[in-house]
């Protein structure tokens, strides 16, 4: 049997990491646009402007402005609070956990923090897979099957994406 989060894996292996950081973005902007209805409009806007500053400064070697100040307008849409723990609401936490896979390094020079680990393509991409799980139980009444069959849908669409915009690794046949 074919499972696609398999098969991405082994496409992803062969992919320049700055193409797989465009694929994690791409990734996180396909499961915005399933959790559109559920997400605040200013903070849709700001994921948005998020991942297109983000596509833009991949392959840079320090922050642009412009990602910069799309991260501070996304976090003062996104961020709140329980109790005395802060989090980030709606598409707000995958779509930066997507950036950090190609931007993350400069992100952490521009806020003045040492290197730390950034997320894989791959994990943010199981991540949204889990994402699109959770997204189906919610409107569906059969939750273990629907959470199964987004889960591999969404994996299916990452595949196919992953094909669909990536030349050959071997050139042209």
């Amino acid at each position: 049997m074919l499972v696609p989060s398999r098969l991405l894996g082994d496409l992803l292996e062969q992919i320049h990491q700055e193409r797989a950081a465009h694929l994690a973005l791409d990734f996180a902007r396909h499961v915005l646009d399933l959790e559109r209805d559920e997400i605040e409009e200013a903070v849709s806007v700001a994921c948005l402007e998020y991942m297109d500053a983000a596509h833009e400064a991949i392959g840079l070697e320090s922050a642009v402005s412009r990602l910069l100040e799309a991260e501070e307008r996304l976090r003062a849409v996104a961020q709140r609070r329980t109790g005395n723990r802060f989090f980030l609401a709606g598409g707000a936490d995958f779509t930066m956990d997507a950036a950090r896979v190609g931007a993350g390094s400069m992100l952490d020079r521009a806020h003045g923090r040492g290197p730390s680990s950034h997320p894989s393509c791959l994990s943010v991409a199981r991540r949204l897979q889990a994402e699109a799980g959770r997204w189906a139980v919610r409107h569906r009444d059969d939750e273990r099957t629907a959470a199964r069959r987004a889960r591999w849908e969404e994996a299916r669409w990452q595949v196919r994406h992953v094909i669909a915009s990536e030349p050959n690794p071997h050139g042209d046949a």
